[in-house]
This record gives C-alpha cells, structure tokens and sequence, in this order.
C-alpha cells in the first residue's frame, strides 16, 4: 500500500490529518460521530477546559462540547481516542484536537499500522468527508497527499 510509509516507521512524530469544516454544524456531528464508533474509549486524561467568558477552567462534558468550541465559549481541546472500530477491524489510538473550524486527528505512527489498519482509516476519513470534511494532509508533501486523496477515495468506494 503506498500509504504504508507515512504510518509504519516511527519517527517519533504525531502526523496529522486536517479536516476542515465550512459549517460549524457539521463539524460538532463529525466530533459526536467519533464517539459513537463501536469501542470508543476516551483515554484523555485531563477533562478540563479553558472557559474564555469566564476565564477559568471547566469540565470536559462530553462530545457535545465541540459546540461550545465552535461558538467561543471555550478554548479549542485535544482528545485521545482508543478502540475504534471501522467495520470490524480497530484502529490504532487516535489524537483529536477541535478547533472553532476544524478537526485535526493525529496518530503514532508504528507497527500496529497494518494494511487493513490503513484501509479502516481511510474509509473512516471518506465517511467524514461525506459529512462535510475536506480533508488535507500539509505535512505528508505533494507525493503523499496525492497518494492520500486517492486511498481515501478508494474506500469511498469500497463496500
């Protein structure tokens, strides 16, 4: 699979995958959706956030937060997600950080990153793209994030 490279050699980086959003609806269902995925653990181990009208700390409710993100109540938060499933096969952890317009999913990169690992992903960002993501990768560089774009279009496709 030509994906294989930016997965399976840990360099120690966390690459990420930008999924933009022109609609701050969509974007707060996208986040609900990942927690609705069969297996979903969040592993975070702080549950706080920063409230910008107040100015203090508060507490991570649940996925429904994203919307206060999105209508600057609080400041944008990371989630590390693990145990997602795409169909039957499990994901690697994966990092979300939410911002006013957009997602950004990180992963470490390494071993447990098979094919079929690959495959999941990219059916889980086509799904997210059907939802109203557009999804880049600027680090990956021309070469991957064609490579990418044609993975993610494949699964797509695939039933």
């Amino acid at each position: 699979m030509p994906l294989r490279p930016y997965f399976t050699d840990d360099d120690g980086s966390l690459p990420e995958i930008e999924l933009h959003y022109a609609d701050a609806e969509r974007l707060v269902a996208s986040f609900v959706y990942l927690y609705s995925l069969p297996g979903m653990r969040d592993m975070t181990r702080s549950d706080r956030l920063w409230d910008l009208r107040q100015e203090r700390e508060t507490g991570f409710v649940g996925p429904e937060d994203s919307r206060r993100v999105v209508s600057g109540e609080v400041s944008a938060f990371h989630r590390l997600l693990e145990g997602l499933r795409v169909g039957d096969r499990p994901l690697p952890a994966l990092g979300v950080f939410v911002d006013p317009d957009r997602l950004v999913l990180d992963y470490r990169m390494g071993a447990e990153w098979g094919d079929a690992e690959i495959f999941a992903l990219m059916r889980l960002l086509a799904e997210l793209r059907r939802r109203g993501a557009r999804i880049a990768v600027p680090g990956w560089g021309a070469d991957g994030d064609c490579a990418f774009r044609m993975a993610v279009d494949e699964a797509a496709t695939a039933v």
